[in-house]
């Protein structure tokens, strides 16, 4: 003590000027900690009792109390909001630690945000202040303010896509109820959650689209509910730039040469047949375009096709998620061919038009006829024992409409064609298969060589029907239309058509309207095969802030949740075919192609291959931050497909489990499970 009086008075002043320094660091540092971590667990106390109080108004509102039933809108949320300042008083601690103390409820129709503020007297920053002779009380209090946000049940805000089987199981029943009605019945449970019970409810909160989906997704050129479309050369292929764009057909000019370096546009072949219009669905981008989101109308990067194969997020432990990355298929085309702008555009689905010429009318005989100065005979044209059988089911032009003498004027365009191709086909093997199939001579050109030997052409006379398929008619410069074949009236069967297999519900896109949205579902009727791989590719598109679609949210929008529902019934599904294309046409085009990966080229690799791809297209989705709800309706365990479907399903989820995947045996666990989804979507949540 003696030393301490002696030290305090000592006249010469450094030693307690130093002392003084000294102390005030001491106190602005350890003083100031103890102060600001004083602070922080006030405020912790403060936003929880925040929270609390704004969840309390929420269930309050919600809840149908009989004392707010009469009161107007004003005086509604008066009540709410004494309610919500009493509630806070009760669960705030820190009372006596704030002054000048404020705290108001901002009510909307989409959230309660309660905010709060004050100051907190500090115990040591104040006294190292009076030791530094600063005198100017900054540090006598430190701020204190809060907010925090509470979404209601069911405002959202919500990006919601329906990803919906419609193919032709839907048509089954299941306890006396037809499996499509019951999906019809479990939207509507859905709607309900999401825009309440008025069935004329909007909501600037929730905005769905529904992509029904078969064996291929009708994207009614992005045609939107409110009429308007978005479909314009910025992403479709009008040009016919994209890689795999006429790769079916030969163009052939008006003086009947064929030209290979000029490809047959789909929408010049959709106006050459009258009456016939594009019903809306695509063939794919080539791989792996056809599972990434790609902006259409912008080249992707390189660094985007090297990255097809790598998993878009680490941690990922799922062995289906794991092995689809693992064994995709290596790349078709090459790097450069795939970062071109004409690859990242849609390409119009046209069919085929399938030969039918199995009986004698499409026959010549034997005997020499002389048209245009060309000599042939029937046994020129090679005809198929299966010609309208099940390989064989897209006929809808009579090839006696170009075929034959009763139509000079077509077959005058077509023998050049076949002439041609015959004695190149010659050419190029070398060696007739027999005597009877070709009289003409040898011929080289390697490109039409290779051109027709990569569809299945490989001797003269064997396989014709290929250049049938391939033939559209000699081009009208004049009309940009196609003349000789498919100008011709079909006569076969309106059922099909260069549209055969498009679903004729288009996509039905960004709509708050519940009405519009009911009346679209409960008009889908079932039919085709399963793809989901590209139902899912659409459901991504509609949600994708990328064209064609154009989300009006960022995928880091921090208020808006965009989720995806994906349902089916059935596991995927191609058709194999009698032909040389080995599968039926899909999205990704036929087997042969490879479209979906180098040596994927038969129909069950195909449909393995669509597994994989939902996955992998599940997987870059989920990386997004997209929510992804998967149910499976009506499968058996019993059934090693269905089964596998399952897990697939399991994978592609955000967690194998509800409310993320749901497993519906029946219609009432179908409506289960939509109810949930949506309940799991609007459920009350501190939103900020």
């Amino acid at each position: 003590m003696f030393a301490f009086t002696r030290f305090s008075g000592d006249r010469a002043g450094n030693i307690t000027i130093m002392f003084a320094l000294m102390l005030s660091v001491i106190l602005l540092f350890t003083g100031g900690a103890v102060d600001f971590s004083r602070r922080n667990a006030v405020r912790a106390d403060l936003i929880e009792s925040l929270d609390a109080a704004g969840l309390a108004i929420a269930q309050l509102d919600e809840s149908g109390n009989s004392e707010m039933a009469n009161l107007s809108a004003a005086e509604k949320d008066a009540y709410l909001k004494d309610y919500g300042t009493k509630f806070f008083h009760e669960n705030f601690s820190h009372e006596n630690d704030i002054e000048d103390f404020s705290l108001d409820f901002v009510m909307t129709e989409q959230a309660i945000k309660p905010v709060a503020q004050g100051e907190i007297k500090t115990l040591f920053l104040g006294i190292a202040e009076d030791l530094m002779n600063l005198n100017n009380s900054q540090f006598d209090t430190l701020s204190m303010a809060a907010s925090t946000e509470i979404t209601r049940r069911g405002s959202g805000p919500i990006e919601l896509a329906l990803v919906l089987d419609v193919t032709g199981s839907m048509s089954s029943s299941i306890n006396g109820t037809a499996k499509i009605d019951s999906l019809k019945t479990a939207v509507d449970a859905m709607l309900d959650s999401l825009y309440g019970d008025d069935p004329n409810a909007t909501s600037e909160f929730v905005t769905t689209s529904v992509v029904p989906f078969a064996a291929y997704v009708n994207s009614g050129g992005a045609t939107y509910d409110d009429g308007t479309s978005a479909w314009d050369s910025a992403w479709g292929d009008t040009t016919a730039s994209a890689y795999y764009h006429g790769a079916h057909f030969l163009h052939v000019d008006n003086s009947g040469v064929i030209d290979l370096n000029t490809k047959v546009n789909h929408f010049n072949l959709f106006n050459s047949i009258s009456g016939e219009s594009w019903d809306g669905c695509n063939e794919e981008r080539p791989y792996p375009l056809d599972e990434i989101d790609v902006e259409s109308g912008t080249a992707a990067s390189d660094a985007t096709i090297s990255s097809y194969n790598q998993l878009p997020e680490a941690g990922i432990t799922n062995s289906v998620v794991l092995n689809a990355f693992s064994s995709a298929p290596s790349l078709k085309l090459s790097t450069a061919q795939l970062t071109t702008v004409g690859n990242s555009k849609f390409v119009p689905l046209f069919q085929m038009e399938d030969p039918d010429c199995n009986n004698s009318a499409c026959e010549w005989g034997s005997t020499n006829k002389t048209l245009n100065g060309i000599t042939y005979k029937g046994n020129w044209f090679h005809n198929p024992s299966n010609d309208g059988s099940s390989g064989y089911n897209n006929s809808y032009i009579r090839d006696r409409y170009f075929t034959t003498t009763s139509y000079s004027a077509n077959l005058g365009k077509y023998l050049p064609v076949v002439k041609y191709a015959e004695e190149t086909l010659k050419g190029h093997n070398g060696a007739l298969p027999s005597t009877t199939q070709c009289s003409m001579g040898t011929r080289t050109d390697t490109p039409l060589n290779t051109w027709l030997g990569a569809r299945g052409a490989t001797e003269c006379g064997d396989d014709e029907y290929i250049l049938r398929q391939a033939y559209v008619g000699q081009f009208d410069t004049g009309t940009s239309t196609y003349l000789g074949k498919l100008n011709q009236p079909n006569t076969i069967s309106s059922s099909v058509g260069p549209n055969d297999n498009c679903p004729a519900a288009a996509i039905f896109a960004n709509s708050q309207d519940k009405a519009a949205i009911h009346n679209y579902v409960q008009a889908l009727s079932p039919g085709g095969n399963t793809n989901s791989a590209e139902g899912m590719m659409w459901g991504w598109r509609v949600l994708s802030p990328e064209a064609p679609f154009v989300s009006d949210y960022a995928y880091d929008d921090d208020k808006w949740q965009k989720a995806v529902v994906l349902m089916t019934d059935g596991f995927n599904t191609i058709s194999s075919s009698a032909t040389p294309w080995a599968s039926e046409m899909a999205p990704y085009g036929y087997a042969r192609e490879e479209r979906m990966g180098a040596g994927v080229n038969t129909a069950s690799e195909m449909r393995d291959e669509f597994d994989n791809k939902l996955v992998r297209i599940c997987a870059r989705m989920k990386a997004k931050g997209i929510l992804v709800y998967a149910v499976t309706f009506g499968l058996d365990d019993a059934d090693p497909n269905e089964l596998a479907t399952k897990k697939v399903f399991q994978a592609c989820a955000t967690d194998d489990e509800a409310p993320y995947y749901f497993d519906a045996p029946s219609g009432d666990d179908l409506e289960d499970a939509f109810a949930d989804i949506a309940s799991d979507l609007v459920q009350l949540h501190v939103s900020k």
